[in-house]
C-alpha cells in the first residue's frame, strides 16, 4: 500500500534548450509530479510532517529554475528529482517536464523520468 500527492500542470518560466533561439527568452515549462510518499502517517492523522507540503516542492522547482545553467531537460529534471528525494519524505516519484510548441507538428515534447531510494 502507498499513498501519493501530486502536482499536475504547474507552469514555470525558465531559460533551457540547446538551439540559441530557445534560450533567448524565458519559456514556460509545464511539469507533472507524482510523489510516493514513505510514510502513510498524515492520511491517519491529518498532520502535516507526516506528509510533503505541496508549496515547498512548487518553490524548490521555482529556485531551481531560477538558478538554471542546464540546457537539457534531462538534467534539468534530474536535478529536481536528486532534489525532491534528498530533501522531503519521499519514496519515488515520477516527473514529467514538457515544453510546448518547440516542435512544429507536436503540441508537446519531453521527459518522464522515474526516480526512487
Amino acid at each position: 500500500m502507498n499513498n501519493q500527492i501530486f502536482i499536475s500542470n504547474f507552469v514555470v518560466p525558465i531559460i533551457i534548450g540547446v538551439p540559441d533561439w530557445e534560450r533567448a527568452i524565458p519559456q514556460n515549462l509545464y511539469i507533472d509530479l507524482n510523489i510516493i510518499l514513505k510514510k502513510n502517517d498524515a492520511f491517519n492523522s491529518d498532520n502535516l510532517e507526516g506528509t510533503i507540503d505541496y508549496s515547498s516542492v512548487i518553490e524548490l522547482i521555482k529556485s531551481l529554475a531560477d538558478e538554471n545553467k542546464d540546457i537539457l531537460l534531462e538534467s534539468f529534471g534530474e536535478k529536481i528529482a536528486s532534489q525532491i528525494l534528498q530533501n522531503f519524505p519521499a519514496q519515488s516519484l515520477t516527473l514529467k517536464i514538457s515544453k510546448k510548441k518547440i516542435i512544429p507538428d507536436a503540441d508537446f515534447v519531453g521527459i518522464i523520468l522515474n526516480r526512487s531510494i
